[in-house]
């Protein structure tokens, strides 16, 4: 599979090309499970490990992803860490538009989703804690962050 497993932290973060979403699987073994389990990868996407070191993707000839190997760039999760805000900014962004078209009740929904974002202050590992994820067995649900993310309209 590419990715040395035994890690400590086998986590991979995946970032649109756009930073409009942003998505972390425990393992490479779990990415390519779930894009089994019907949730294909869509669109232009980057992986990057918890360190901030790219990660190169291989694919089979029907374009599914086969595994992913370390890059030779140096990691930096500085620049991750700025990618991930502004996919945090996209989404709020997003929540706002939404409430201003909607009614009293969405619009009270849209700031409370709004104050639930996560605040990036740490870091990169504090960050993929709290990214989206996928619940296990539950095809493509996950917490808050996951489920507003697509509707914000990547990988819908």
């Amino acid at each position: 599979m590419g990715l040395v497993s035994g890690e400590m932290d086998e986590r991979i973060l995946l970032i649109a090309n756009d930073d409009t979403f942003a998505h972390t699987y425990p393992d490479l073994r779990r990415l390519l499970e779930e894009q089994s389990d019907g949730d294909p990868l869509r669109g232009a996407v980057e992986f990057f490990d918890f360190t901030g070191r790219r990660l190169v993707p291989s694919f089979d000839q029907e374009w599914r992803l086969t595994e992913l190997q370390p890059s030779s760039e140096p990691a930096d999760p500085e620049a991750v860490l700025r990618r991930l805000q502004a996919v945090l900014d996209h989404l709020e962004r997003f929540l706002k538009a939404e409430s201003e078209a909607g009614d009293d009740a969405s619009i009270m929904g849209a700031e409370v989703m709004i104050k639930a974002l996560p605040t990036l202050n740490g870091t990169l590992t504090d960050a993929l804690d709290k990214m989206p994820w996928h619940q296990p067995g539950k095809g493509t649900s996950g917490n808050f962050l996951h489920n507003a993310m697509h509707a914000a309209g990547w990988a819908h």
